[in-house]
């Protein structure tokens, strides 16, 4: 008796030599830990006019 599907593709994919396990499923990867906050670059000194005394407290 024939095989209702076509021979190459049985109904369950066979374990292959060269790829023991089935296609991967989404494994849930640990998340990867927040990286700590960059230090800030200093920035090269840009065109500012000459810092003069600025009343009140500088934020």
């Amino acid at each position: 008796m024939t095989h209702p599907y076509p021979d190459p593709a049985p109904p369950k994919p066979l374990p292959d030599p060269d790829r023991p396990f089935p296609d991967p499923d989404p494994v849930p990867r640990p998340e990867p830990l927040p990286s700590p906050e960059p230090s800030p670059i200093p920035q090269p000194p840009g065109p500012e006019p000459t810092p003069e005394p600025q009343p009140g407290p500088i934020s």
